[in-house]
């Protein structure tokens, strides 16, 4: 990626490829006293829109249900780690979770996880999907982007910008610089 300032569409570009590159990210739920509740899942890219599975006996469906304001994070270390630190870049979203309950897509959620994960070829982790009358139902939930953060050292190290979507989430609408202020940051003018 080139060191310009980035545009809108390099930033969709670059998060819809970090999703289909990784495999793994944390989310966060609130949870029923409203404190989030973050685990670690498995991600399914499809541009802007990130797919994730759970069971319904879990907690993290009873707290979807219940509000479904979410966050997540998903993010490139290189495996030479600081070496390799030009490579490094994340985005950081929050989004509106809900359940796919349409065959179609469920279908099409199945398609892009056998595509972006080879490890399912030779798995039955997904076979529920298709089963009748399965009691603890496997289910998939998508989360629609609102706004977030993206961190790219491919641009220049430390680039960082906040990032708002669009309304239908299918592209970044518009970046805004990311404050390099506050009370921890100390000031370039050297004021205390």
């Amino acid at each position: 990626m080139a060191s310009t300032q980035p545009t809108a569409d390099d930033a969709t570009r670059a998060i819809a490829a970090l999703l289909r590159e990784e495999e793994i990210g944390a989310v966060a739920v609130l949870d029923e006293d409203g404190f989030p509740s973050a685990a670690m899942m498995h991600f399914v890219g499809d541009g802007l829109t990130a797919y994730l599975h759970t069971f319904t006996y879990t907690r993290k469906y009873a707290n979807i249900l219940r509000d479904g304001r979410v966050s997540y994070t998903v993010a490139h270390l290189p495996a030479d780690g600081f070496a390799g630190r030009t490579e490094a870049r994340h985005v950081q979203v929050t989004g509106r979770a809900s359940f796919v309950e349409d065959p179609q897509e469920i279908e099409r959620v199945l398609r892009l996880s056998h595509e972006q994960f080879a490890w399912l070829k030779d798995s039955d982790m997904y076979e529920n999907f298709r089963r009748a009358g399965v009691r603890l139902r496997q289910v998939f939930f998508r989360v629609d982007p609102v706004h977030g953060v993206w961190q790219d050292n491919r641009v220049r190290m430390m680039f960082r910008t906040k990032v708002r979507f669009s309304d239908d989430g299918k592209r970044v609408s518009e970046l805004t610089a990311y404050p390099m202020t506050g009370p921890s940051v100390p000031s370039l003018r050297g004021e205390s």
